[in-house]
């Protein structure tokens, strides 16, 4: 028995087509299954800090990605560098925290986010270890760097490895001084990638660091912001300020921007109410134990502390 050519043709369009099919679902199958997979670099976290109710020790953290399809690790890297100067856990919306499961989202039950975990070491060999600096770095006007616009206000630095011999101090001074080049010229080998606002060195491009504005900051409940102050303050024993109880060990001071407040001048003031424990402090100074918040009066100074 024959058979036409016609049918033939259709048989083998038929098996071709059926051929295709598989090939494409089996790929989605890998790509799925890679995506799954996908690793983002350790995050160096330098010192210890809190997001809200949670707590982050000093270290090294995994970030994973929640979906890889809808963000990329260098950009879960950077929020988490943003999220880090949020102490209260107030993120900017859409962001929301899952402290139990420390989970970054936009918005509950949203797959576009990231969660983190502690790690025992910096990750694997090759792989840079972002870490982002405490504080602010203020550009008190727009300013530009070549091409590189760069309005006023506060932004945050995040060393692009903190492996490398590049402090934060130091990237701080770095940025000063390329505002200064307003032409864009950097200092050789220093180099500007304006896409992701990243300066690093040509000879060793892990050297550098990054710059983030400061959208989110902490808001105070009279209308000022805060910026943290570098370093700790320490407790030497469980001491306590009228309602306010403060456990022996570090503490972080930030100070209001509203009126003016050195972190050197907080700290003196600081030391000075751990000798009210009745929490009557010298006049126009109140306390708001449950804020931890301490203020000279009606549009005086204020600066509020937390536990590191």
């Amino acid at each position: 028995m024959t058979i036409s050519a016609k049918y033939l043709k259709l048989s083998f369009a038929l098996v071709a087509a059926a051929a295709v099919a598989l090939m494409l679902l089996m790929g989605g199958g890998i790509r799925q299954a890679d995506a799954a997979k996908a690793k983002c670099p350790s995050f160096h976290v330098l010192h210890n800090d809190k997001i809200g109710a949670l707590s982050l020790p000093a270290g090294y953290y995994k970030i994973t990605l929640l979906d890889p399809a809808k963000l990329s690790c260098a950009s879960a890297s950077k929020l988490f560098a943003e999220f880090l100067q949020d102490y209260d856990g107030k993120l900017r919306k859409p962001w929301v925290l899952d402290a139990a499961s420390a989970t970054f989202s936009q918005g509950a039950g949203s797959t576009v986010g990231f969660k983190v975990s502690k790690t025992g070491s910096g990750g694997a060999v090759g792989a840079s270890t972002p870490a982002s600096c405490p504080g602010y770095f203020t550009v008190v006007h727009n300013d530009s760097i070549g091409s590189f616009k760069i309005p006023a206000g506060k932004y945050r630095l995040t060393l692009v490895d903190s492996a490398q011999r590049l402090t934060c101090k130091k990237a701080a001074l770095n940025f000063s001084e390329f505002l200064q080049d307003y032409d864009g010229k950097l200092p050789f080998p220093w180099k500007l990638k304006k896409s992701s606002a990243t300066f690093y060195k040509s000879t060793n491009p892990k050297l550098g660091f990054n710059i983030n504005r400061a959208y989110s900051e902490p808001v105070s409940t009279v209308g000022g912001t805060y910026s943290r102050c570098p370093g700790t303050f320490k407790v030497r024993h469980n001491d306590r300020i009228g309602k306010l109880l403060l456990p022996k060990g570090p503490y972080y001071i930030t100070v209001g921007n509203g009126k003016p407040l050195s972190c050197s001048a907080a700290a003196n003031y600081f030391r000075q109410f751990l000798n009210y424990p009745d929490g009557k402090l010298p006049a126009p100074w109140k306390l708001n134990a449950t804020k931890a918040r301490f203020r000279s009066g009606p549009g005086g100074y204020v600066f509020r502390v937390q536990q590191a």
